[in-house]
């Protein structure tokens, strides 16, 4: 189940500035992790990870000042990271850990050839924009390209940014 993204006002402001972003990542030289949970896909899934199911990396996120500094105010947030598909990898059907979040992709690196399902709807990512889904719902992913697809990943509290009035234009 994919949401609106105009339901949520930090989207506005991470899709103006997601040039800066993708700089960010690519002007990284290390830090990239596996995914932990390798029997999830098949092929190489790598994170860079801000926070964690809370818990900051204060270290991260001074790489990457810009990034942190769009995504920290987001209500609710409780993990965010760069999430990169390399090239033939496939994440295989799964549900989220707890229904209490959604996740938002902000496309950064988008090869043709890549695409997420959730539920029976499969979705393109788009440089430069947010998908925003339930990720309770079974979803899979796959990169069957030879380059990397990356996405800036975040999961937030969805109780805490639908009391959040939006602000009128």
């Amino acid at each position: 189940m994919f949401y609106n993204t105009s339901r949520f006002p930090f989207v506005e402001k991470l899709e103006g500035n997601w040039a800066s972003v993708l700089t960010e990542y690519i002007l990284l030289k290390t830090g990239t992790i596996p995914y932990f949970e390798h029997d999830l896909y098949r092929g190489e899934w790598d994170v860079f990870p801000f926070i964690v199911f809370g818990d900051k990396d204060e270290d991260r996120c001074k790489l990457c000042p810009k990034t942190w500094e769009l995504v920290k105010d987001i209500p609710g947030l409780t993990t965010a990271s760069f999430s990169i598909l390399r090239g033939s990898t496939d994440i295989h059907p799964h549900t989220g850990f707890t229904d209490k979040v959604l996740r938002c992709h902000l496309g950064l690196k988008i090869p043709h050839g890549c695409a997420i399902i959730v539920g029976d709807e499969p979705r393109r990512w788009q440089e430069g924009k947010c998908l925003i889904f339930d990720d309770t719902v079974e979803h899979s992913a796959y990169n069957k390209s030879d380059e990397e697809r990356v996405v800036l990943l975040l999961d937030f509290n969805k109780d805490e940014v639908e009391r959040t009035p939006r602000e009128e234009d």
